[in-house]
This record gives C-alpha cells, structure tokens and sequence, in this order.
C-alpha cells in the first residue's frame, strides 16, 4: 500500500556545518521527524559540494515522492 501523503509532513533537513582534522569542513546531512525532532539517520560529508547536491535532492524527494517512495529510497523505517 503506499502512502500518498507528502513525507514533508513528517520529516525535515537539517544542515550541520562543523571543522573537522586539520582545518577540514565537514558537513552533517540530518533527517529528522518533525513532531518529536527525532533523528532518523545523519549523513557526513568531507566534500561541500557532495553535501549540497545531496541535500537538493533529499529536499526536492521530499516535496515530490509519495511517502512510501521516500521511506524506500532514504530507508526510512515505517515505524519512525
């Protein structure tokens, strides 16, 4: 069965930009759920560029996919 609700309803992203070994910039990609601000799943990236096209399309997924779609995908559990 798939749920046809908007998983922007239920989720947002989180950027965490923080120095990393030896002047290095690190990026935390962060899911969460928005009624209790629970963590599903932090991504890191070492590439600024990688963390920025993968936030666009998490963000563009979550406006676009069906919720089923994007659990799948981002392997979100159903029970989160």
């Amino acid at each position: 069965m798939t749920d046809a609700r908007p998983p922007r309803r239920d989720f947002r992203v989180l950027t965490r930009r923080r120095g990393g070994y030896d002047g290095a910039s690190m990026v935390d990609i962060q899911l969460q759920v928005v009624a209790t601000g629970a963590l599903v799943w932090s991504q890191t990236f070492s590439d600024a560029q990688q963390a920025d096209d993968f936030q666009r399309e998490l963000e563009d997924d979550l406006a676009s996919m069906d919720a089923t779609s994007f659990r799948r995908k981002y392997g979100v559990p159903s029970s989160t």
